[in-house]
This record gives C-alpha cells, sequence and structure tokens, in this order.
C-alpha cells in the first residue's frame, strides 16, 4: 500500500478486518455446540491483543523501523505507539503522509487487519481445549516474534522483500502479491507445531485408531482374532465419547448404543473405510457456510489494498482470486462426490477457503487460464489432504493445515510456474521458482520453530489445556461461563404445557 485513495484504503481495510468474524463463524460452525462461544472469544481475543501489541510495538517491527539483523526484522523503536504515522496538527489527527499520500494511521490499520487475520486462522487448530488466558500469552508473544519478523521480510524492505537480499541474489524478485506466506503458511505451519506439543480434542478418540490403520492392514483378514481384539479395545474409546455428562439414559441403554457403536466402527474396519469414521462433525453447517461468504467479501477489500493503488491490478486481482476460489469450490465437490457420493455444503466452503489462500500470491501475476487451472489443482489436492490419515491424525489442526497451507503453499509455486512474465511454464526461466521455494523454505522453518519452541514453553510454564472433564463438557462453560445456545426456557414452556395438558385430562 503505497499510492491510495484514502477513502479507498480504509475500506479496503475494513473490508480485510471483517475476516476476522468470518473466520469465527467458519470454524465455529465446525466445532461442537458446546465450543461455539469460546470461538468467537478466541477470535476476538485475536482482535485486541493484537491491536496493542501491533500498537506498542508490532508495527515498528513490521513496517517502520530501521532494518536490524540483516533484514529480519525493524527496530522496535521508531515506530513506537505509532509515532511515525500519527501526527497532530493543532490537536488533531489529520496529517497526510508524505511518503504515501494515505491519512498517517491508513496503512497501520491495513496491516493490522491482516495480522489479526493471520492470528484468527491459528484459532481452527485450538478451539475447544485450550485456557483463554494462555492463548492471549500466545498471541502477543507470537505476533512480536513470528508475525512482526515475517512481515518485515516479505512485505517490510526485509530479507524476502521484492528489493531484499534474496531477490538480489537471485536477479528476480521474490512475490507474494497479498501474503500468501505470511498469512497462511506460516499461520497453518504454527497450528500444526502447537497441535503437535498439545496434542488432539479429549473427544477425538479415534486419532489413536487412524494411529494404527497401518498395523490393522497386516493383520490379516477381517476375522483376524488379533484384528478384532485391536478393534474392540480402540472402538471401546468410541463408545464412551457418546456418553454425554447429562445423559439420562440407564446403564443398560448406555451398553446397547456403545455395543451399536462398536458394531457399525467394526463394519467400516472390515470393508477397509476409515474416512467415514468420525468423532466430530460440523455442529452448524449454514455458520460455516455464513463464515466463508463473509471471508470471500473480505478478501476482496484484501485484493484492494494490496494492489498499491493501481485499480488495473486491484481490479484483476479481485477477479483472478474469484477465479480460483469458484474453481477450487467446484473441484473440491467434484472429488467429494467421487470419494462418498456427495456434494457437501462444508465441502464446497472448504474449497472455496483453498481457492482464496491459494489466490494470495498469485492473484495479480497469472493469467485467467492458469487462475482456473490453480483452483482445480488446489480443490483437489486440499479435499484428499483433509480426508487422509495422515492430515486426519492430527485432528485439531486439520483444516488450518490441510486447507489453508498447503493450498497457499501451491499458491506460492505457482507464481514460479504460471507467473506471466517470469514463470517457469510461461518463459522457460527458472528463477522465480527458485525464489519461491526460497520464500516458502524460510518461511516454513522459521514460523515453525519459533512457534514451536513458544508452544512448548508455554506448556512447560503454564500448560495449554483445560481438563479432560471440562473439555468433555465443553469448553465454552468452563473458560466462558456461557453457553452459545441455551434452550432451558423453552424446555420450561414445554414442561409446563405437558403438564396443564395432563390436569386437563
Amino acid at each position: 500500500m503505497t499510492a491510495m485513495d484514502p477513502q479507498w484504503a480504509l475500506l479496503a481495510a475494513a473490508l480485510v478486518f471483517i475476516i476476522t468474524p468470518g473466520i469465527a463463524l467458519f470454524y465455529g460452525g465446525r466445532e461442537r455446540a458446546t465450543s461455539m462461544v469460546n470461538m468467537m472469544m478466541l477470535s476476538a481475543g485475536a482482535i485486541a491483543v493484537t491491536t496493542i501489541v501491533w500498537t506498542l510495538w508490532g508495527w515498528s517491527m513490521a513496517f517502520a523501523g530501521k532494518d536490524m539483523i540483516g533484514g529480519v526484522v525493524g527496530d522496535p523503536v521508531s515506530g513506537l505507539l505509532l509515532r511515525d504515522s500519527m501526527v497532530a496538527d493543532h490537536g488533531i489527527f489529520t496529517s497526510m503522509d508524505a511518503n504515501t499520500g494515505l491519512a498517517g494511521g491508513i496503512p497501520a490499520a491495513f496491516r493490522l487487519a491482516c495480522a489479526v487475520v493471520a492470528v484468527a486462522l491459528i484459532t481452527g487448530a485450538l478451539a475447544g481445549r485450550v485456557r483463554y488466558a494462555i492463548w492471549l500469552i500466545f498471541v502477543a508473544v507470537w505476533v512480536t516474534l513470528v508475525f512482526a519478523p515475517l512481515a518485515h521480510m516479505v512485505c517490510g524492505g526485509g530479507l524476502l522483500s521484492p528489493n531484499g537480499a534474496i531477490s538480489q541474489a537471485l536477479g528476480i524478485q521474490v512475490h507474494d502479491f497479498a501474503g500468501g506466506s505470511l498469512l497462511h503458511v506460516a499461520a497453518a505451519v504454527s497450528a500444526l507445531a502447537i497441535v503437535l506439543i498439545i496434542g488432539g480434542h479429549a473427544h477425538f478418540p479415534l486419532k489413536n485408531f487412524v494411529l494404527h490403520t497401518k498395523s490393522f492392514a497386516t493383520l490379516g483378514g477381517a476375522n483376524s482374532e488379533h484384528k478384532g481384539n485391536l478393534v474392540r479395545a480402540l472402538l471401546m474409546e468410541v463408545a464412551k465419547s457418546n456418553k454425554t455428562n447429562d445423559s439420562a439414559a440407564s446403564s443398560d441403554d448406555s451398553k446397547a448404543k456403545g455395543d451399536s457403536s462398536l458394531e457399525n466402527a467394526s463394519e467400516l474396519v472390515a470393508n477397509g473405510n476409515f474416512a467415514n469414521v468420525s468423532a466430530r462433525a460440523p455442529h452448524n453447517v449454514p455458520f460455516v457456510v455464513l463464515g466463508i461468504f463473509i471471508i470471500w467479501f473480505g478478501w476482496l477489500g484484501l485484493m484492494i489494498g494490496s494492489s498499491v493503488g493501481l485499480p488495473g491490478v486491484a481490479g484483476y486481482a479481485w477477479v483472478s482470486s474469484t477465479i480460483t476460489a469458484s474453481a477450487s469450490m467446484l473441484a473440491w465437490g467434484v472429488t467429494e462426490r467421487l470419494r462418498s457420493g456427495c456434494f457437501s455444503a462444508v465441502g464446497a466452503a472448504s474449497g472455496i477457503m483453498a481457492g482464496l489462500a491459494a489466490s494470495a500470491a498469485a492473484a495479480d501475476v497469472i493469467a485467467p487460464l492458469w487462475a482456473v487451472v490453480l483452483g482445480a489443482i488446489v480443490g483437489v489436492v486440499t479435499c484428499l489432504a483433509t480426508h487422509s490419515k495422515t492430515f486426519t491424525r492430527y485432528d485439531g489442526a486439520l483444516h488450518v493445515v490441510s486447507v489453508n497451507g498447503i493450498a497457499a503453499f501451491i499458491g506460492i509455486l505457482a507464481v514460479g510456474l504460471f507467473a506471466d512474465a517470469s514463470g517457469l511454464l510461461s518463459t522457460g526461466d527458472w528463477h522465480q521458482l527458485i525464489a519461491q521455494i526460497c520464500l516458502l523454505a524460510i518461511t516454513i522453518l522459521y514460523s515453525g520453530a519459533v512457534s514451536a519452541l513458544l508452544a512448548f514453553g508455554l506448556e512447560k510454564l503454564f500448560g495449554w489445556r483445560i481438563s479432560e472433564a471440562k473439555e468433555r463438557k465443553g469448553v465454552d462453560l468452563a473458560d466462558q461461563g456461557e453457553r452459545a445456545y441455551d434452550f432451558s426456557g423453552i424446555a420450561q414452556e414445554k414442561s409446563a404445557i405437558d403438564a396443564e395438558d395432563k390436569t386437563q385430562m
């Protein structure tokens, strides 16, 4: 964002900001009903903490500060408290920045909205089982040590920027139009690092089952005694997880339900159909769909704001990202239809998310045909990855990594392959592809290492998780003291009506 009409720039920042509540709905609808409030609060906490950190030193470290440590980060003092962007004129902050032509705070606001989106994406890996206070601490440190340095490297004139050391060494500019590496890859890698340290959901017993699928395959036929014993031992967890804390069923009914769960799951095992065995399902599919539409709408603001004030670039990036998202949705749907015989709304939403993530880096430099091809590729690949055993074992980071992470990874490589003026398939020149690989390698290694150390430190010092009992009961009541859906009034009214009907009889 270097030169743009202030009103349009501010509108772009506002549109990017609404991506975060869209993420809260998108991931909240996927979770249990007892985690919906927590999902909203994780995003609210991301907004609040990121804003404070950004105001204090984050903006300076990412964009305003003088280059430090070989282009890795900016100094935290030059832009402290936004003092480089907010200059008062007779007590009113109405000054214009001489370099950008924008009101002083607008670039900082736009980049803040992007930072919040990156943090909010991580919440998809954590909802339902982490302590809220620890999440707030994590956000403050992650924005400081991971996002701000990466933002400086990629977008703030640092190591990975178009004029940075990597670009100069390769003789070609590293290209990431709207922060695919910064928003999606870094968030996905960080999410996976956290989940590997803190573990999956307590109500996801089949993660143990998935870990042993290779053993099942080597134990012989469906009637194998060893295989049958292993099936029963593992699937007892499934029957246990189906019992809710407020269940009023008798012990005989519970046993019958457990036997039924074992019988159904054993049949799936015998047929080798592990993909359809799941301990979690979205509690509110309309929320998932509404969330992705809000994300898509806000995403168009990201395209406008990343266009550095060039209307033609903004317009084409708007169209290109929409083409990629649409192609990805259709490709995901076809793949899902071939696998399971259905075209689900959740799958469509995931396909759109994958397409948007893939378009982040490449939207301005690939032709419409390549935008369609890119969308089709990421739709198929992310659908297969999401349902693969490899990703199913990491239930928490399932969609953050297999959708956002993989799609953005492919999108960044697509610049090196499909870019109109520098791509390998367009020009035969491989330098752009090498530059994009360097961008991915540094982003993954840096964000993964720092996030893992941070997550490990918080785990040892404080512990990330709520207790298993509270998790099974629901984090909303345990940590927020609230329910997303309270039907007690309806139940009481129905009881009163039933009682009245009985008295009249």
